[in-house]
């Protein structure tokens, strides 16, 4: 038996950083180790120093959504007569359009909360959403929330709840002294990292201004950068917590292991949210977490055992989860072994690659049997 082909096909893939990029890359190396014979189409960039295996790059040289989704359709057809894939899985909705192959089945991860927001303003942008969703033979996301978001929209196939998921081998315990130096914080400080763009959506304004509630001692460290840097900032130098905060800026994937290491605990203050993978990332790295109860965050978090929930837009309950933690060290310690132990048992990549290739299998079967019977 040929082993099943797959084309991913994505607007967003490694060196650029970011979620859904992380999750197209691990999920295809994932698949690739249990045998399947996967490519991904992605948008080109600055020539890499090492050859990319089963990346094919793609110009998006046109800002204009028809001709940029015309010359990308135009793209995945050749290569489907080329290569003759079984299926075709887009991520995230730039390439979802040019996303069709005449007889393969396509499936369709709903990625970021940006759909969330698109739903919530209904009207045209809604009906529009939904005829976008039109020619999906299935749909994946990484929350149940998305998964009701696509039904709002007018999706009527089928769909299952996947949660992201990490690399626990990479991302595991570990000394990171050196790290933890370079921040200059002092001797007995207690570092709350925060891994998130800096865009409004992932709360961390929230995070800013919770600072100040905290213990003398505790240092937030944010790894991202973006459009609420400059309010942060003001933010913490008008309350008078300027000193003990640190911008690492946008961080690659590949530096983050140490960072969530030289970590005490971490915090996610988003206002959206599907499966973090910066939370299972930390999580990992055997770090607890303070969450808000938003999307798939519920999902990683279980109250008082690996981590702790907090209602989004509420600095004041952020700084007092923070403060829980920061002046327990036991209990920090032990949410850590949970939060890794969780990890390792439920959202390692060969699991969810596995949960994929379910649906990949199932898909393509169903499409034989209607095949066969002239359906």
């Amino acid at each position: 038996m040929n082993p099943l082909k797959v084309l991913m096909v994505t607007s967003e893939f490694p060196p650029r950083i970011g979620g859904v990029a992380t999750h197209v890359a691990e999920l295809a190396a994932a698949l690739r180790a249990l045998g399947i014979t996967v490519e991904v189409l992605a948008p080109s960039t600055p020539a890499p120093a090492h050859p990319e295996v089963g990346v094919i790059r793609y110009s998006p040289w046109c800002r204009g959504q028809p001709i940029a989704d015309w010359l990308l359709a135009r793209t995945l057809r050749n290569l489907q007569r080329k290569h003759h894939y079984d299926l075709v899985h887009a991520h995230g909705l730039r390439p979802l359009q040019a996303a069709r192959a005449p007889g393969v089945p396509v499936i369709f991860t709903n990625h970021t909360s940006g759909f969330l927001k698109t739903v919530a303003a209904g009207g045209h942008r809604l009906a529009r959403l939904g005829r976008r969703l039109g020619h999906c033979d299935f749909l994946l996301a990484p929350s149940e929330e998305l998964v009701s978001a696509a039904r709002r929209a007018g999706y009527t196939g089928s769909a299952r709840y996947i949660p992201n998921g990490v690399d626990a081998a990479r991302f595991s315990p570990g000394d990171a002294a050196d790290v933890r130096a370079s921040w200059r914080l002092p001797a007995d400080a207690v570092a709350v990292v925060i891994a998130r763009r800096l865009a409004p959506k992932n709360g961390v304004l929230d995070a800013a201004r919770a600072l100040a509630g905290t213990p003398s001692n505790v240092c937030f460290i944010f790894a991202g950068d973006g459009s609420e840097r400059p309010a942060m900032e003001q933010v913490l130098t008008q309350q008078g917590v300027a000193a003990r905060a640190r911008f690492l800026g946008a961080v690659p994937n590949s530096n983050m292991v140490g960072i969530y290491r030289a970590a005490d605990f971490c915090l996610l203050p988003s206002h959206m949210e599907a499966t973090s993978i910066a939370g299972l990332e930390a999580m990992a790295c055997g770090k607890a977490l303070v969450g808000t109860r938003v999307g798939g965050i519920p999902a990683l978090i279980e109250e008082g055992q690996n981590g702790l929930l907090v209602p989004p837009h509420a600095p004041d309950a952020i700084a007092a989860a923070v403060t829980r933690l920061a002046e327990d060290e036991d209990t920090i310690r032990r949410m850590g072994l949970a939060a890794r132990a969780r990890v390792v048992a439920d959202f390692a990549w060969p699991r969810i690659a596995g949960e994929t290739l379910e649906v990949y299998r199932a898909l393509i079967a169903e499409r034989a049997v209607a095949g066969a019977s002239g359906g």
